[in-house]
């Protein structure tokens, strides 16, 4: 499996729990990529999609996407521009914020993502938010679920917004995705609106 770690602001392939969550899936056999996206301090969602599509190349449905807070909306739009040879496994996103107004950041959410098609682009999509969170609160997470029919996993035990170092509930997450047999298209679990018209 090739899963791809994406980081938040501020941040790089050494900060928080992305070097043990890389060495951890690597141990049990998996390609993981983590790359250093450029100027962290002050992201460019143009420059870290454009560094991510070079840096992880095609993907297909052996890829899983995962990213953390800001990490988490340049997941998205990776997806969205990512050339792929069939539907991604998954994405999974670690604290993601909804249309924030920072002026750091708002790049990122200046323009619409079109939800309609993004939860075509992987085969589910699964959310980890803590209660706790006192960057990016809760129903940031809520509304993603909701646009993106996805399984929110929510936290409550100290997690806050992920910055430690460790955090097995996303190893164990991860691990349940990968041995998940995936058998049905990428939106059949939606329920059909118009299965009672002959």
């Amino acid at each position: 499996m090739k899963i791809v770690l994406i980081h938040g602001y501020k941040a790089n392939s050494t900060s928080h729990f992305y070097p043990w969550l890389r060495d951890e899936l690597r141990r049990l056999g998996h390609d993981v990529v983590l790359p250093d996206l450029p100027d962290p301090e002050s992201p460019d969602p143009e420059v870290w999609t454009k560094t991510l599509v070079e840096e992880v190349g095609p993907i297909d449905d052996e890829t899983i996407v995962v990213g953390h807070s800001v990490g988490a909306a340049a997941a998205l739009r990776f997806l969205e521009a990512a050339e792929a040879y069939s539907t991604p496994k998954a994405c999974l996103l670690i604290s993601p914020p909804w249309m924030i107004r920072s002026d750091d950041l708002r790049g990122f959410f200046l323009s619409e993502l079109d939800f309609d098609v993004l939860m075509w682009k992987a085969s589910r999509f699964v959310i980890i938010h803590s209660k706790d969170d006192d960057k990016i609160p809760f129903d940031h997470a809520e509304k993603y679920a909701a646009v993106l029919h996805a399984k929110l996993i929510e936290r409550n035990n100290g997690e806050g917004h992920f910055l430690g170092e460790k955090y097995p509930i996303i190893l164990e997450t991860l691990k349940d995705i990968i041995e998940e047999k995936i058998e049905f298209a990428p939106g059949a679990v939606i329920e059909d609106e118009y299965s009672e018209i002959e």
